[in-house]
């Protein structure tokens, strides 16, 4: 068994946690920042407060949207070289820090500091996702992971709760996914289950320590992503967020529940072992496995995200096209598929 640590310099948690980056900048002392974020986050108090603190220049790009369009990134490229930018400094959501990665991919190699305000989970990746026309493309290498995080939870308390708690359900799908497809690896279940248990716990509440405690879930959910491969609710996510601008958290909320009831039924173990992991009682692997496929969904439901295929307008015509871009997909996928509807 091969475990490959991620080039992540420091994580530095907890609250007021992004007071260190003053410290961190003044040993780094970079010529000028790129300070990228979205419209919302721009408007935040937190994001107000944190621009005003920093003793360097700074380079603003506030035009990250969903999904990180490429011609944003290209846009986010030009500053970054007209202004002679040596460091990324990325404030918000998946599609902001993936935005950076890509920009740093596409350009040069500058260091990046990733402070997220979602669940997403982005800043702990090397992967780096961005759209071209409709479609969700992706560069990996482990150069591209942000080499600062920090998770602050004060970064994050004007976060919309839909928002979060939907980010929230994608860090659950990707624990989920870690286990499903990596057995072998006591880190990674162990991490997993962890951040299960604390999604489950933190979700529905609105506390600032919740709301840390889901930080660190998301940190857990995605703690060997290098070397656990995507899942097949993932790999639906990335299609139909990309072709029907449907939210990375939403996605997660529509294919989760009928992904996992399809597990239950072809591959019940893992579900059944986290089940047993959560208290859980059942006659057999089955019923375990159905038990934990139930509960996510009514979980997902508590949380008022149940979302369906039908609701951003996808129907039983526009099946063939997702099912084109799954690789090895059958008639099992088609049935999960509908199923979302």
């Amino acid at each position: 068994m091969i475990y490959n640590y991620l080039p992540i310099k420091s994580v530095h948690t907890g609250p007021n946690s992004t007071d260190d980056i003053r410290g961190l900048l003044q040993e780094i002392h970079p010529s000028r920042i790129m300070l990228m974020t979205n419209h919302s986050v721009s408007l935040t108090n937190f994001y107000q407060n944190f621009i005003s603190k920093l003793d360097f220049p700074v380079t603003e790009f506030k035009e990250v949207t969903q999904h990180s369009p490429m011609e944003e990134v290209e846009h986010a490229v030009e500053l970054i070289r007209n202004n002679n930018c040596d460091i990324i400094i990325s404030i918000g959501g998946g599609s902001v820090i993936d935005a950076g990665k890509t920009a740093r991919y596409y350009y040069k190699s500058l260091e990046q500091i990733a402070i997220p305000t979602t669940l997403s989970a982005a800043e702990f990746s090397h992967i780096a996702g961005y759209t071209i026309g409709d479609e969700k493309v992706g560069v990996r290498n482990k150069a591209l992971t942000p080499q600062y995080i920090f998770l602050d939870p004060k970064a994050t308390l004007e976060t919309p709760e839909d928002l979060w708690r939907s980010t929230g359900i994608r860090a659950l799908d990707h624990s989920i996914e870690t286990i499903v497809s990596n057995q072998e690896s006591e880190i990674a279940r162990t991490f997993a289950i962890k951040s299960i248990k604390m999604l489950f716990g933190n979700l529905g509440l609105k506390s600032e320590f919740s709301r840390f405690q889901c930080q660190l879930a998301a940190w857990y959910s995605y703690f060997e992503v290098y070397d656990a491969p995507m899942g097949l609710s993932h790999n639906i996510g990335k299609i139909i967020g990309a072709k029907w601008n449907i939210p990375h958290g939403i996605t997660s909320c529509i294919t989760l529940p009928s992904v996992l009831r399809y597990y239950a039924l072809s591959n019940p173990e893992p579900l059944a072992m986290i089940a047993k992991e959560l208290g859980y009682e059942g006659s057999n692997v089955n019923d375990l496995a159905s038990t934990f496929a139930r509960y996510v969904e009514s979980f997902i439901s508590s949380l008022g995200l149940t979302h369906t295929l039908t609701d951003y307008e996808i129907s039983e015509k526009d099946l063939d096209y997702i099912i084109s871009k799954i690789k090895g997909a059958d008639e099992n996928v088609r049935s999960i598929l509908t199923s979302m509807l």
